[in-house]
């Protein structure tokens, strides 16, 4: 089967070298079958960059990547339930219910029972959390910065376009 990706690029796309006991090379070279398969292009994206994230956030602000997705997604939409939280996180229900107890431990969220909600949690952020959530922003806006230096601002913009298309084609990429 023919590759579909086009061939007019003029990246440095070489396989990578001897393979490394230790954590992965986020420099390295795009792997050969990057090359060929957009859907392991995307993920060899995603993998880097989620495992550098996952580094400087554990690094700098001691929180995983589900813990940052709650804060942000917490700060954003307000009077969530752990239910609606996992949703705008995009993590599942079980794993949003333990960062949140971990993050209420912290002090940065504090759930409200309520008796309009039936017996839903409602998720806010504590004064705390909210110069925390500042913080976190502020370093992944860096961070996004630092990441998109490489684009004009056409390309910025094509670049979100067209991941959010192919992100609303996976459910029909996965029906089989």
């Amino acid at each position: 089967m023919a590759s579909i990706r086009p061939t007019n690029s003029s990246r440095d796309v070489t396989a990578a070298g001897p393979e490394d006991k230790g954590a992965p090379d986020l420099a390295a070279p795009i792997p050969r079958l990057a090359q060929d398969y957009l859907a392991v292009l995307v993920m060899t994206l995603a993998g880097r960059l989620s495992r550098g994230a996952s580094n400087y956030y554990l690094r700098h602000f001691d929180i995983g990547m589900t813990e940052f997705r709650i804060v942000l997604a917490v700060g954003m939409a307000k009077g969530l339930n752990i239910g609606e939280v996992a949703m705008a996180a995009d993590v599942d229900k079980a794993s949003a219910s333990r960062s949140l107890r971990l993050l209420q431990g912290r002090g940065i969220v504090e759930l409200e029972q309520t008796s309009t909600r039936g017996r839903a949690a409602i998720v806010h952020l504590t004064p705390e959390g909210k110069a925390f959530e500042r913080d976190v922003k502020k370093a992944a806006r860096r961070r996004d910065r630092r990441l998109l230096a490489a684009l004009s601002v056409q390309e910025r913009t094509l670049a979100f376009e067209l991941i959010e298309k192919l992100i609303d084609s996976v459910p029909d990429m996965n029906k089989d």
